[in-house]
């Protein structure tokens, strides 16, 4: 084998893919090879959104902005002749010349918002200061999505269709209107994932209708209701209605505060037993719904529970009892009860893999010592009088992943962990405000342990210290073992400049990317 390219194509792709999250490097290896070219291209278009909208702002332009106007023209330079005739007694700018690639046949998640949002700021693009909600607007709107809609389900290989009311109900009818028109498309059943996201739950009460009998083969469902939005109980049935319709549900998703809402949709899901794996339920009122109705999925595997109420072990024996094996759990609470966490944990036992909570307690920490010991994956949203439990845990744990989400962390809090990381772990991601300098004294801790597996670490930056905790890393780079470093930032960070090209230089991979 004398090149990287007499590898095989699958093996080429599988080393592509590894780089899926990092869109910098993927967008340089367009530039290599056409056959390079023709292997990223697909991976980049399956959610070009994801990719475009988290990126940093050059000083004086708005590069956000840039990239949702190449989307547009991208996806509206894409259409067939007929599409394009719809558009053109609008805008006779809408006939672009045809790209090299067909873009929308990668797409595998189609957003109704992400799409409104690329038309929009077209718009303002051309003029900031235009009513961009006119009778006109909003009928050009609905063209130019509806070709686009055309468009994904002529060519697509569509997996996923989060639908939002996300301007007005004027742009909820939009919706409607393309929903409708495309209402006969066999595509709707090969969906498997399906988000609605509610604001003003009265604009949608049509879109609903025959919801049920559009998407029956889903594997992901999401509910979201915002805590101002009132739906009628004809709209409700339709979202029972399209739990029902399901038969291989695996991931539920609720965030909904009404106590109705919750209790219907939670006995209608009864119906999905026997092939639910993963539950996500947040404000769930428990008093109202007990936790042994969840006993009955007996093949779940992730349940998080994110600021519900009134769980208690009075509530919870059955599911106690039941032969539910969670891998998973996730339980951040208004009123956090450690008894209960500590029985959870014990409920779970070896079979935990994963972790998430919010804070610990010593009565938590012997549940983990004593019940777990197969934990790899650990988030903790700790406060700072937690730490001295936690760390003589971790150091006989076999952690291999550990995300540390708080406000603000101290020197000292890091110049402990540093020294009682596990010698397991192998990355470590700080969601939480610190100085600079607190990281370069971690990572002179790290370096002296007789072990240095870590591989990967994660910064969250919320005030822009970016460019100063690569100065540290660059100046530790040579006392570790890092292969990765992950940054969540505000500002714009140059990639061509002398301090990141020195950082690679050492072996070191830079991803700019949304953490968690």
């Amino acid at each position: 084998m004398n090149s990287f390219e007499d590898l095989p194509c699958e093996c080429i792709l599988e080393i592509f893919l590894y780089f899926e999250d990092n869109y910098s490097t993927l967008y340089k290896c367009l530039l290599v090879s056409r056959y390079w070219c023709k292997l990223v291209v697909p991976i980049l278009w399956r959610n070009p959104f994801h990719y475009w909208r988290s990126s940093s702002s050059r000083p004086g332009e708005n590069r956000i902005e840039n990239n949702w106007h190449l989307l547009r023209i991208t996806y509206i330079a894409t259409l067939n002749e007929v599409e394009k005739e719809t558009l053109h007694q609008y805008d006779r700018r809408y006939n672009h010349s045809q790209p090299l690639f067909q873009y929308s046949s990668y797409l595998e998640k189609f957003s109704f918002a992400d799409i409104a949002k690329i038309i929009v700021e077209g718009w303002k693009r051309r003029d900031k200061s235009a009513n961009l909600f006119t009778k006109i607007r909003i009928e050009r709107l609905g063209r130019i999505m509806t070709a686009i809609f055309q468009l994904v389900l002529r060519t697509g290989c569509l997996r996923e269709i989060e639908i939002l009311d996300y301007y007005d109900e004027k742009f909820t009818y939009v919706i409607l209107n393309v929903i409708s028109f495309f209402s006969y498309q066999p595509i709707f059943s090969q969906l498997r994932n399906l988000t609605i996201n509610i604001r003003q739950g009265p604009y949608l009460k049509e879109l609903l209708r025959n919801s049920s009998k559009l998407f029956t083969n889903l594997e992901r469902l999401e509910y979201k209701f915002e805590t101002t939005c009132s739906i009628d109980p004809r709209t409700v049935n339709s979202f029972a209605d399209i739990i029902t319709a399901q038969s291989n549900l695996k991931y539920f998703s609720m965030e909904i505060h009404g106590i109705d809402y919750q209790r219907r949709f939670m006995s209608h899901l009864d119906s999905q037993k026997e092939s639910l794996t993963s539950l996500n339920l947040q404000f769930v009122n428990f008093s109202i719904i007990s936790l042994n109705s969840i006993a009955k999925f007996t093949k779940l595997e992730t349940m998080e529970l994110h600021n519900c109420i009134w769980i208690t072990k009075g509530n919870c024996e059955m599911f106690m009892k039941s032969p539910i094996q969670l891998k998973s759990l996730t339980f951040d609470t208004h009123y956090f009860d450690d008894t209960l966490l500590a029985t959870l944990i014990e409920k779970a036992g070896k079979n935990l893999l994963n972790l998430y909570i919010d804070k610990i307690t010593e009565k938590v920490v012997m549940s983990l010592s004593q019940f777990c010991p197969n934990i790899s994956k650990f988030t903790l949203c700790y406060k700072l009088q937690d730490y001295s439990m936690f760390m003589d845990y971790l150091k006989g744990s076999r952690i291999s992943q550990l995300v540390i989400n708080s406000c603000r962390v101290s020197i000292g809090s890091l110049n402990f962990l540093a020294k009682c990381v596990p010698s397991s772990l192998e990355e470590i991601y700080l969601c939480c405000h610190f100085r600079p300098e607190f990281l370069g004294k971690f990572l002179l801790d790290y370096s002296d342990l007789s072990f240095n597996t870590l591989r990967t670490l994660g910064i969250k930056d919320p005030y822009g210290y970016s460019y100063e905790y690569l100065k540290v890393i660059e100046r530790h780079s040579v006392y570790n073992g890092l292969k990765t470093i992950v940054i969540e930032t505000t500002v714009y960070i140059d990639e061509s400049s002398d301090l990141i090209q020195n950082i690679i230089k050492k072996g070191i991979n830079i991803l700019l990317q949304e953490l968690f």
